[in-house]
């Protein structure tokens, strides 16, 4: 019996995450953008077959949160929640960062 496929979906600000980094990449060089890129993609189709390979964020974890993974894609993070259909990807956040930062950030926009 074939497993259950899941839709990736992306929210606006995870796209927004995506494409900063990128364009950031972009400035010095164009091939590890691209490279950066595609890593950060296929990891995240991949979650098509596989919602459950990402891990808990320790920091959802202690504060007893459930039902948010992430991926690592070093050096970033890539936050997402699965429904019953489909996987929403949430953001993607340099791990180098402060999380709550990041956080305080994205509801400041």
């Amino acid at each position: 019996m074939p497993s259950k496929k899941f839709a990736v979906e992306w929210t606006e600000s995870a796209a927004a995450d995506l494409r900063g980094i990128v364009l950031y990449i972009a400035e010095n060089s164009l091939q590890n953008a691209r490279q950066i890129f595609a890593k950060i993609k296929t990891e995240c189709e991949n979650l098509e077959k596989f919602p459950e390979m990402g891990k808990v964020p320790a920091e959802l974890e202690a504060l007893q949160i459930g039902g948010y993974r992430e991926l690592v894609v070093a050096p970033w993070r890539i936050f997402y929640r699965k429904d019953t259909e489909r996987i929403v990807v949430l953001a993607v956040i340099d791990s180098r960062r402060n999380i709550d930062d990041a956080v305080w950030k994205r509801m400041m926009r």
